[in-house]
């Protein structure tokens, strides 16, 4: 949401994942056009942006992953709302809600950041780890590799 911030990410360069800088008056723009497997983190700087944007994911037929940086207090409206607005208890349940992982919590930006990544690194080698279901064997079969694939908007 701040576009000035998009000018540091060459510092990220080379990098395993896969950032693609988009500038969107609305996220649910970006949203649509994620690529299947795409893990999505939705931590803005306000709360019902965050609504629209958890809807529009939820929309998405194939994220890798969903997650809602915030307090029980806001998740528990969200999953209301969510509801009222149409969604399955298993749809909303997608939605991992606070981010990051158990070990590491904290308030303050770094350590939120930490524990995000350290999640996001978890699911990613998690993914890389399953088998894909109905695939052929490959002739020349190569090392199994992960791409993360991230929108930041």
């Amino acid at each position: 949401s701040r576009p000035e911030f998009l000018e540091e990410l060459p510092v990220l360069e080379p990098s395993v994942a896969q950032i693609h800088p988009a500038v969107a008056v609305l996220g649910e723009q970006v949203l649509i056009a994620l690529p299947d497997g795409a893990h999505v983190l939705i931590m803005t700087h306000d709360h019902a942006e965050d609504f629209h944007l958890c809807d529009a994911a939820l929309r998405h037929p194939r994220l890798g992953s969903i997650g809602l940086i915030g307090s029980s207090a806001k998740w528990a409206r969200f999953q209301k709302n969510l509801g009222a607005s149409g969604f399955s208890d298993r749809q909303i349940a997608a939605i991992q809600c606070p981010i990051g992982i158990e070990q590491v919590r904290g308030k303050q930006p770094a350590v939120i950041a930490v524990s995000v990544a350290a999640e996001l690194l978890a699911r990613i080698t998690d993914a890389a780890k399953q088998p894909v279901p109905d695939a052929e064997p490959a002739q020349n079969p190569e090392p199994a590799r992960s791409e993360a694939k991230m929108r930041i908007v």
